[in-house]
């Protein structure tokens, strides 16, 4: 059950990477599987201090509330993903409805930055922190439900290399593409589901 669990967690915690290495791959800049290796690292890093630090506020949280607490903590941040979902979907909306009169000079900006072709380390380092900080507060609500770090932390791992390294491809394919808002609610409802899930099991 803890290692559906973790697989439900590293999928949600890393839906981002997935968004990102498919930008990138828009743009044809390639991350390779060393440097998607890398950059899933450092956000896994973080990931782990998150579940650490989650470990021990459970310390101090009565036994009989900890599993609801932390249950608690994974659905509403799986519902302000979803919340949050919609409402950039009606700010795209009308952010879109204002500049539409700009659209063509928008295209010809986007075809001179598709030329760009690599991703740096240091890039890479840092757009593994800034999705390290993304997953902190996931880490610390999955482990005060008892989620186990060693498992987590692999699935995580793996999950978060596989993602980069595939959106990355698709990026750079004809393949229509998944958007933010997209991501934000299959993260939000896997979270809902975990939650829910750990307070059943």
């Amino acid at each position: 059950m803890h290692l559906i669990s973790s697989l439900l967690f590293a999928i949600s915690a890393n839906i981002d990477s997935f968004i990102v290495g498919m930008s990138y791959g828009i743009k044809k800049s390639n991350i390779d599987l060393l440097k998607s290796t890398v950059i899933s690292l450092v956000t896994l890093t973080g990931t782990v201090i998150a579940i650490l630090m989650g470990t021990e506020i459970s310390r101090f949280l009565p036994a009989s509330s900890t599993q609801a607490i932390g249950c608690a903590l994974l659905i509403g941040l799986g519902l302000y993903y979803i919340i949050k979902s919609f409402c950039g979907y009606i700010q795209k909306k009308i952010k879109k409805a204002e500049v539409k009169t700009n659209e063509l000079n928008s295209g010809a900006e986007s075809e001179t930055q598709a030329k760009v072709s690599l991703l740096t380390m240091k890039e890479g380092l840092f757009l593994g922190l800034a999705l390290s900080i993304n997953n902190f507060g996931m880490g610390i609500g999955a482990s005060i439900t008892g989620l186990r770090l060693i498992p987590t932390a692999i699935m995580s791992l793996i999950v978060s290399v596989v993602f980069l390294y595939a959106g990355n491809l698709i990026g750079k394919t004809k393949v229509p593409h998944i958007s933010d808002q997209a991501a934000d609610i299959i993260s939000g409802l896997i979270l809902v589901a975990l939650g829910i899930y750990e307070l059943l099991a």
